[in-house]
């Protein structure tokens, strides 16, 4: 099973250097566990999953900051976001553990990159847009 990979983008950048790079490691991650997938290697998988969700709590705390100390009008809704986005995550990473036949593992992939898409490109987007016109630089 041929998995795709995600690519940071220069479109994907908001601007402030450390949210920016935790969107790359967490690419990077999930990257990580679409190869660990396709070799077949589950507990490495598991293994990049607990690294990735590690990543997301971090990451979000510290976007949280950001958007409250810009005065980002839409940060506590952000936030809301973000902690369904962990429930979301959390529930695929105990829906991929749970899976007897690892056939499923590129389900669990595709629920990551849709996990990653809701985040970098539609919430954090709306921020960006409100950052460039503030002025804001973190």
């Amino acid at each position: 099973m041929a998995l795709k990979r995600l690519t940071f983008l220069a479109s994907f950048a908001v601007g402030i250097a450390e949210i920016d790079n935790d969107h790359r490691r967490l690419i990077d991650l999930s990257n990580l566990i679409a190869d660990a997938i396709e070799g077949g290697d589950f507990v490495s998988c598991d293994s990049h999953f607990a690294d990735f969700m590690a990543q997301c709590h971090a990451h979000f705390e510290r976007e949280e900051r950001h958007l409250f100390a810009s005065r980002y009008p839409e940060a506590a809704a952000h936030a809301v976001e973000h902690q369904e986005l962990l429930r979301r995550a959390t529930e695929t990473r105990e829906y991929c553990r749970q899976q007897v036949l690892h056939s499923e593992a590129g389900g669990c992939y595709a629920k990551l990159i849709e996990f990653l898409v809701a985040d970098i490109l539609k919430a954090d987007i709306r921020f960006k847009s409100f950052i460039e016109a503030s002025g804001y630089r973190g």
